[in-house]
């Protein structure tokens, strides 16, 4: 499973953002008379800002003087603008200690809903012996969606790469050591073996890794393709902008309001047409903000990305495999065709 196949979902929030505010490149004119409007919204039309006077003075279309207490919640609602905190925002989110990042992305963004989709159904006729499978199948479609969790810390020294209960990764020396734990090694062989006689059988070769050690040695096979936390963020951002045609997430208009979640002071970026939406969650912190929630829904697609636990995630990884636990790639491969 490789980090190619998570962009198809980083790529896809690249799109919505130019679907659902209309202003990408070949939209400029709309983005200035944006802009243009924008400033115009201050002006007092009988030129009172000339005469000098304040806020206080000017009364409003009823003759009433403005009200303090709702001009104060005004303020509240404010959140900085986008150009002001952007690369605050990835900067400080991709330069911290550890995180934890999890993904609710539909199978098919990760080339997995053929597979997800069969094992759904069975599942479900399982559960229910009278349902028929059309009705299984009928339920297992609005369910196909996988979770994926990089955690850890941030540049790989130390760092997990999870998919559902099938793919466990674990990173060390920078992203550069991949080991893959001997239970998610079958059981990913399982899923994904092409014909049952093509390969060893998935319960004999456990039985041989098992003897051999815990962990499997994929550094060859998928070096430079899992990610760290680091290089999850850092690829987000470039990712999603090269999809919209952007060189700012700031070109797309998004405002944005201060909210309380959870308990938690955030600044909210959301663009809303109809029921599609794209929304940027951020926390609220001037000197350093993070990334807290990622989400949209755009053409009955539908994401979320989490960050949650900065710098309280790196104990989620496992130690590195001592030298006697990991099963090299030769090791593996002679194994294999023993088994053949």
């Amino acid at each position: 499973m490789s980090k190619h196949a998570l962009y198809r979902t980083t790529g896809i929030f690249g799109v919505a953002v130019l679907a659902l505010t209309a202003c990408g490149p070949d939209d400029e004119g709309a983005q200035e008379d944006l802009t243009d409007e924008a400033g115009q919204e201050d002006v007092d039309p009988d030129g009172a800002e000339d005469q000098g006077d304040t806020p206080g003075e000017i009364a409003d279309e009823d003759g009433e003087e403005p009200d303090p207490d709702e001009e104060a919640d005004a303020e509240a609602g404010d959140a900085p603008e986008l150009a002001d905190i952007e690369d605050s925002v990835w900067e400080a989110s991709s330069s911290q200690d550890s995180v934890t990042i999890t993904s609710d992305v539909p199978a098919s963004m990760m080339g997995m809903d053929e597979v997800t989709h069969q094992d759904e159904i069975d599942d479900l006729s399982e559960e229910d012996e009278e349902a028929t499978e059309d009705e299984a199948e009928d339920e297992a479609e609005e369910e196909e969606t996988l979770q994926v969790v990089v955690a850890g810390d941030m540049t790989g020294e130390g760092s997990v790469w999870q998919l559902e209960d099938l793919v466990d990764y674990l990173l060390y020396d920078g992203g550069e050591s991949i080991y893959q734990t001997v239970e998610s090694f079958i059981e990913e062989y399982r899923e994904f073996q092409p014909d049952e006689a093509a390969g060893p059988d998935p319960d004999e070769l456990r039985e041989e890794l098992e003897a051999q050690g815990s962990w499997v040695d994929v550094t060859t096979t998928l070096g430079g393709q899992i990610e760290t936390p680091q290089q999850y963020v850092e690829n987000f951002r470039t990712e999603m902008l090269a999809s919209a045609g952007m060189d700012s997430l700031a070109d797309s208009g998004i405002t944005g309001e201060s909210e309380n979640r959870d308990g938690e002071d955030v600044w909210v970026y959301r663009e809303e047409v109809d029921d599609e939406f794209i929304e940027f969650v951020i926390t609220a912190d001037e000197e350093e903000p993070l990334l807290s929630e990622i989400s949209m829904d755009s053409e009955g697609v539908e994401i979320s990305i989490r960050f949650s636990d900065w710098n309280e995630s790196e104990d989620i990884a496992e130690d590195e495999p001592a030298e006697e636990d990991v099963i090299t790639e030769d090791e593996l491969e002679s194994i294999a065709q023993d088994l053949m």
